[in-house]
């Protein structure tokens, strides 16, 4: 199967750098732009299914490029992004200057560290995990994309080449791009990552 990986378009609070995880924002004027060039890019090549998280960033994107096929989305909520507790919906100079300390401790031990009343990072990759192999189960054969959140693909890029969530920091999906992953029973090929639509990869 052919796996495309699709981050969802900017929105305000990409853009004033704020903590998010499930607070349920849409896209803004730039990212419906960067939807409509995905959509637009995407309007021949053959598609089986388009998945997303279920918040609305994600499905919104993702409903952007399915209208352009004729095509239904399938919201899946495992592959929401890292649920980020007291940090929700805070600007990251708030969570600075507030939780220094915490923040200071959950960058530097992820793995064993849990933000403020906030999800665990091995029950997050976890969520993600087994909802990508239930999906690539589902998908023997076919061309999928699934539509998520920053977090959401790098842990499954981390999961999909065995690097494991230790990894976690070397993947950075980005907005306006795609990534290309074969999957076969024996071999999972990155095939194009951070593929930009109209100037070449970056």
């Amino acid at each position: 199967m052919r796996l495309y990986l699709v981050r969802h378009g900017q929105t305000d609070m990409n853009k004033n750098n704020m903590f998010y995880g499930w607070t349920d924002a849409d896209i803004n004027d730039t990212g419906l732009f960067q939807a409509t060039q995905l959509a637009e890019y995407f309007k021949d090549v053959p598609l089986d299914a388009i998945y997303s998280s279920d918040l609305l960033r994600a499905s919104h994107t993702a409903q952007i490029i399915a209208q352009q096929k004729d095509m239904q989305v399938e919201k899946r909520k495992e592959f929401r992004e890292l649920y980020y507790g007291d940090w929700e919906n805070q600007p990251a100079v708030y969570v600075e200057n507030h939780y220094k300390e915490e923040l200071r401790g959950w960058a530097t031990n992820w793995l064993d560290r849990t933000i403020p009343n906030g999800e665990s990072f091995q029950g997050f990759y976890k969520r993600v995990t087994e909802g990508v192999d239930t999906l690539i189960k589902e998908s023997k054969g076919k061309q999928v994309m699934l539509v998520a959140h920053n977090g959401a693909l790098s842990a499954i890029l981390c999961h999909l080449t065995g690097a494991g969530g230790q990894s976690f920091w070397r993947f950075d999906s980005k907005q306006g791009h795609y990534t290309s992953v074969l999957i076969s029973e024996k071999h999972t090929t990155i095939e194009t990552i951070n593929q930009n639509l109209f100037r070449g990869s970056c």
